[in-house]
């Protein structure tokens, strides 16, 4: 369509004075090239836009829709500087954020507030992908940040951003599940293990706690709710991050690990310095001026937790 933004202007002045002498005042012109450009933009479209009589003059139908779609033009284009400049200097924009399954349940949440009390009109995208696959996508530039497991591999610019205890999960029918802290050695039930290509972090900090030569696995799987749909079935226990208990599956039970094999996991904010985004570079001097990268919130068990830096 061959029309022009003064044509659809002139249209929307004149649909809503109802007039074309008071739109042409309105726009700062005489009357004549008004009606020229509205009949001309009626020949374009190829439909009668106003029903003009001595009274003044009224929407048809189809100038009815057309000013709905006019409005729509127009106010897109009004906001369009102002939205380009937010996104060149990052207050705007696009941020693709990645997280694994379990890093959901612990920072996921901590991350989409951070990114709205400093990035207010920037959007979020969310993609569940395990730890390998982020850096893959990083690489790649598919996406801009990831909460990613270490090791990271050197390429990458990152800040830690959460730090959490390990708790035991067992079915609720265990000799452990009322028991206090647990030391691992009494632990003589299977263990549910992580996947070594899903989840190669956790693997082996478990297997390096348990010991390899008891860390005897009857399932390995890298998806929590797996894990603990295992765990449930009585097919054995698991090793999980405290940020799982907010799960709260019904047939499991978490009991703290006992001071002399008490272990924590880390989580880290990842991304490319290649990215040209500007939404990442400004997320990221938030993370780093922060110093843990995230606020503290309540746990799982509702008393304050701090990432540490």
């Amino acid at each position: 369509m061959n029309y022009s933004l003064q044509q659809l202007r002139g249209f929307v002045a004149v649909a809503e004075e109802q007039h074309f002498g008071r739109a042409a005042v309105r726009l700062n012109m005489t009357q004549p090239p008004l009606t020229r450009q509205i009949q001309a933009l009626e020949r374009t479209l190829g439909v009668t836009l106003f029903e003009r009589g001595g009274r003044g003059t009224r929407l048809t139908a189809a100038g009815a829709v057309f000013l709905d779609h006019c409005r729509r033009v127009l106010a897109l284009l009004e906001a369009a500087p102002a939205a380009t400049r937010r996104a060149a200097d990052g207050s705007g924009g696009t941020l693709r954020l990645a997280f694994t399954s379990i890093g959901a349940y612990a920072v996921l949440a901590d991350m989409l507030k951070l990114a709205d009390a400093h990035l207010p009109d920037a959007a979020v995208e969310l993609t569940e992908l395990a730890s390998p696959d982020q850096f893959t996508a990083l690489s790649e530039l598919r996406i801009d940040m990831g909460l990613v497991r270490p090791p990271i591999p050197e390429q990458y610019e990152s800040v830690l951003v959460h730090t959490e205890d390990l708790v035991l999960a067992v079915p609720a029918g265990h000799p452990l599940a009322a028991a206090g802290p647990v030391l691992l050695a009494d632990v003589t039930h299977e263990y549910i293990g992580y996947s070594p290509e899903g989840s190669r972090y956790l693997h082996d900090v478990c297997a390096a706690l348990i010991g390899v030569d008891r860390y005897a696995v009857s399932q390995l799987t890298s998806q929590v709710p797996t894990m603990l749909a295992l765990v449930r079935a009585g097919l054995g226990c698991a090793l999980v991050p405290r940020s799982i208990m907010a799960m709260g599956v019904h047939g499991v039970r978490y009991r703290d690990l006992a001071p002399a094999d008490a272990h924590s996991v880390t989580l880290h904010a990842c991304w490319s310095p290649d990215s040209p985004n500007p939404v990442l570079r400004r997320l990221a001097d938030v993370l780093r001026a922060s110093g843990s990268g995230l606020p503290a919130l309540p746990d799982a068990r509702g008393s304050e937790r701090t990432a540490s830096a």
